[in-house]
């Protein structure tokens, strides 16, 4: 990236700058996102009538160079650069659109177990099967309700509870976020209503991608069709998942209502409309789809291993609300003293100056800060964990919790 100041005509500024604020954090360096608005950016800049605006193309290509290996398609960042570079571009420039973005077409390499209702229409015990920022009510119950970005609301709907009610959770992205939603709600059959509440996560519009799943559908690459979100591509659904969710499923537009009395209210109403015989079968093979979603079993570490450029101390100070990290080579030399008052700002400047090798060693040093910060603000007593922990036994490792692993490697 250059240091040079560069002069940017009005008219590319807001796509420009979204892309230089993007650039500066890694996590974009090697999102999906950044990478379709720089090829966006690219592509406008080359063929732009004005030669202040073409001129911009040597810092596009300069960040294009400077991008990681992508390591994620998109992982739904409440501030997406890229998402609201490529807005920007769209509103500016007649030659982008927001559906030039696209999928890769392929599955990223997961796929989900399918679970279905039990045969008698009770729902399966074991529902919701996947995991999210959810609350169960009633699972008998024949509405579910997301809340969009707005993270109280599931709360207090479920704390007014009906018996209509089956559940309530958010939904901040229009990609994994929808996929979680459309998984949990066709796992229980007699859920045959959504309500679409809250206010909208800035970026991703995740209630578009809903309206257009349920009018629309997708296309063979599983991008909703004509949706004006980022990214509405559902890499981890069939086709006759959203087949399903389009028969199955009413949607109820209250977006941008957050008052639980009128949201429970659109709830009971629901609940009292007559509702259509499901026409679609689950598949013969659901059940039997084998997952190439690999489960793992949190175990201990085989043996623990000296990080060749040190270990750490984590010492928070109370007095000033500081915490101070103090970086020692094996040989029990300080190299590096660490400050400042949040354990992500400690744990980036760590990385950034390659002060640790191993993966262990950061999860370790990343969840000590994390304590350490928790009792700045809690006014918790601290300690760091004794020196080369013990390790639980394999038959503690499977009946008992395991104590905490210190990974630091420290000398004794």
């Amino acid at each position: 990236m250059s240091s040079t100041k560069i002069i940017v005509p009005e008219r590319a500024a807001p796509a420009f700058h979204e892309i230089e604020r993007g650039m500066a954090l890694r996590k974009c360096r090697k999102c999906g996102c950044m990478k379709e608005a720089l090829n966006a950016a690219r592509r406008t800049i080359r063929n732009a009538e004005e030669p202040e605006i073409r001129g911009l193309l040597p810092t596009i290509e300069a960040h294009q160079t400077a991008m990681e290996p992508i390591a994620y398609d998109c992982i739904g960042c409440k501030k997406c650069w890229g998402a609201d570079a490529i807005v920007q571009l769209a509103n500016r420039f007649d030659q982008v659109g927001l559906s030039e973005c696209s999928s890769d077409g392929g599955d990223g390499g997961i796929q989900r177990e399918h679970l279905s209702t039990a045969a008698n229409g009770e729902y399966d015990r074991s529902w919701p099967p996947h995991p999210g920022e959810y609350i169960v009510g009633n699972p008998a119950g024949s509405a579910a309700i997301c809340t969009l970005s707005s993270r109280e609301l599931p709360q207090k709907l479920i704390a007014a509870a009906r018996p209509n009610l089956a559940i309530a959770g958010r939904c901040d992205t229009e990609n994994i976020g929808i996929e979680k939603v459309v998984l949990n709600v066709l796992a229980n059959s007699r859920i045959r209503w959504l309500i679409l509440c809250g206010v909208e996560a800035p970026g991703h519009r995740a209630a578009d991608a809903f309206l257009r799943l349920k009018e629309r559908g997708v296309d063979a690459n599983m991008r909703v069709l004509e949706s004006a979100s980022w990214r509405p591509v559902l890499k981890n659904l069939r086709l006759f998942d959203v087949a399903r969710f389009r028969e199955q499923i009413e949607l109820v537009n209250l977006i941008g209502v957050t008052a639980a009395s009128k949201i429970i209210e659109a709830a009971s109403e629901v609940a009292k409309k007559p509702t259509t015989t499901l026409s679609l079968q689950t598949p013969d093979n659901a059940d039997q789809t084998v997952s190439r979603v690999q489960r793992l079993q949190a175990l201990a570490p085989k043996t623990l291993r000296l990080d060749k450029a040190g270990f750490f101390v984590v010492l928070p100070q109370a007095t000033t609300g500081v915490i101070v990290c103090e970086h020692y080579e094996n040989s029990g030399r300080l190299a590096h003293g660490i400050e400042g008052p949040q354990a992500a700002l400690i744990a980036a400047t760590v990385i950034e100056h390659g002060l640790l090798t191993q993966l262990d060693h950061a999860a370790y040093i990343g969840r000590e800060l994390a304590k350490a910060e928790i009792a700045l603000k809690t006014g918790a007593q601290y300690e760091q964990d004794a020196a080369l922990g013990l390790l639980p036994s394999k038959k503690s490792q499977r009946t008992e919790p395991s104590e905490d692993l210190d990974c630091s490697c420290h000398e004794a």
